[in-house]
């Protein structure tokens, strides 16, 4: 049975870091369906919006996700924060 879910993610702009993240989300088993990227206030950042869908537990992305070097933050549907590098949850 295929789940959709929300992602919102703070990362860092660096050079190639958006390659990364979908990389990831691909290899994970997931599809993209909607995507979305803005500039973000802190550090040269990227607010990044997305719906994937699959049929894996959401759970193994999200915390391979904020694995990534230039992952700041990610967050669930719920608004829930998952894990911030920042250190401040």
């Amino acid at each position: 049975m295929s789940r959709t879910s929300n992602i919102k993610i703070i990362a860092k702009n660096s050079l190639g870091s958006l390659e990364r993240i979908l990389r990831l989300v691909r290899h994970r088993g997931f599809e993209v369906s909607y995507f979305e990227a803005n500039s973000y206030d802190i550090e040269d950042g990227l607010a990044i919006t997305m719906q994937v869908t699959g049929e894996r537990q959401e759970s193994n992305l999200f915390h391979q996700l904020y694995k990534l070097v230039d992952v700041i933050e990610v967050n669930l549907n719920s608004h829930q924060k998952v894990r911030s590098c920042l250190g401040n949850d």
